[in-house]
């Protein structure tokens, strides 16, 4: 499986801007490698994994790297006004797959995914970003990033603003739509803008078809699902994140305190695996990271990184879920709000992948897009 990942990873590399690397088409450029004949600019950006960047032992292969971009670590002037310059290659100038949410050089903030493979304990790696080129035209892809043949399901940073749709980056078409959503609904998140929402008003998004869709039916005995929260309030018990109704997975409160619970449908009954003894006391105001993976029997809830529980469960795995997927809600019928479980606060970054992330992966999830990290060091600029 390792190899394949690679080897799926090399063939969205070839298709990404591969004639801007031509032979014979290189300039000299030291330690950042050649520069392709019509890039006037370069800039070398470390991934660290050692234990004085994201502290992760172990490789992780097809990873989607956010690189942030501001006034402090580049010149928005060097590069056409909306990006479409830009490129990034890896070893040997390989292209590598990227997608840009956010371009915005007005304001001076940049939020684009890189695919890349990263290696473990290592703080010598890096890739290449490629910009000044007023020929070039963009070839931004977040099917290439997120790819599902890599596993992936959905993938939604939730930068769009109103509510409008919000777009999935998977290229499955598994596109949200905001309910009861009006205005500017965006607000700072992890990476790019992230999605505000107001429980007084019943806001959420709502996969339209998720209810009945192949993408999310039978529900996988294999899987992750990650999410970014920050609440201002939640007042009631089970208030969620991210889930597909009563019948799927779903994160969420426990109750109406400080803790979240990770479930999946078993057979007749909700399996929702708790650690036995303390718990990570998920404050209002603050941002956190979950990711819940199920690998049948077994599951693992991460918070922020860290291993919060993992147990096992070996009932009958439901496999249809007739409710609909939701972001900021838990929703039996699509667009209502009958359980009144809608989100207040915050989510950034919501996503499903089909296939079970190991401990590594998680961690790098969270290291590579917490703020102040320092797996990914871009130079200041100059």
């Amino acid at each position: 499986m390792h190899n394949s990942r690679r080897t799926l990873a090399a063939v969205a590399a070839m298709s990404v801007g591969l004639s801007f690397l031509t032979p014979g088409a290189q300039g000299a450029q030291g330690a950042q490698g050649a520069r392709p004949a019509g890039w006037s600019q370069t800039k070398k950006i470390v991934l660290d994994t050692s234990a004085a960047g994201a502290n992760v032992g172990a490789d992780v292969p097809g990873f989607p790297v956010p690189v942030r971009l501001d006034a402090t670590n580049f010149d928005f002037s060097q590069a056409k006004p909306d990006g479409s310059d830009i490129r990034f290659t890896g070893t040997g100038n390989t292209p590598l797959p990227y997608e840009i949410e956010r371009w915005d050089a007005a304001a001076k903030q940049a939020s684009i995914w890189v695919k890349t493979d990263v290696k473990g304990n290592n703080a010598g790696q890096h890739i290449t970003m490629l910009y000044g080129n007023p020929e070039a035209k963009s070839e931004s892809d977040g099917s290439k990033v997120f790819d599902p043949k890599d596993g992936w399901i959905t993938a939604h940073h939730l930068a769009e603003t109103g509510g409008g749709q919000y777009r999935d980056s998977t290229g499955n078409g598994a596109h949200g739509k905001g309910v009861n959503i009006t205005g500017d609904a965006t607000a700072p998140g992890r990476v790019g803008p992230a999605l505000k929402l107001d429980r007084n008003k019943s806001e959420y998004v709502l996969l339209d078809g998720s209810d009945t869709s192949k993408l999310f039916n039978p529900l996988p005995a294999k899987g992750t699902f990650s999410i970014w929260s920050n609440a201002r309030s939640h007042p009631k018990d089970y208030i969620a994140m991210f889930s597909k109704g009563e019948s799927g997975f779903r994160i969420h409160y426990f109750g109406a305190g400080p803790q979240t619970e990770p479930c999946i449908d078993v057979a007749n009954y909700d399996w929702c695996p708790l650690p036995d003894g303390p718990f990570t006391k998920v404050d209002n105001n603050k941002w956190y990271h979950f990711v819940f993976v199920l690998d049948k029997p077994n599951a693992w809830y991460y918070i922020n990184g860290k291993l919060e529980v993992t147990k096992q469960d070996t009932g009958a795995w439901k496999t249809t879920g007739t409710e609909p997927v939701t972001i900021g809600n838990n929703e039996k019928t699509p667009g209502s709000n009958s359980r009144k479980r809608s989100f207040d606060g915050m989510l950034d970054e919501a996503r499903i992948l089909g296939v079970p992330k190991d401990k590594n992966w998680a961690k790098l999830d969270f290291e590579s897009q917490k703020p102040g990290g320092t797996f990914v060091k871009i130079g200041k600029r100059k």
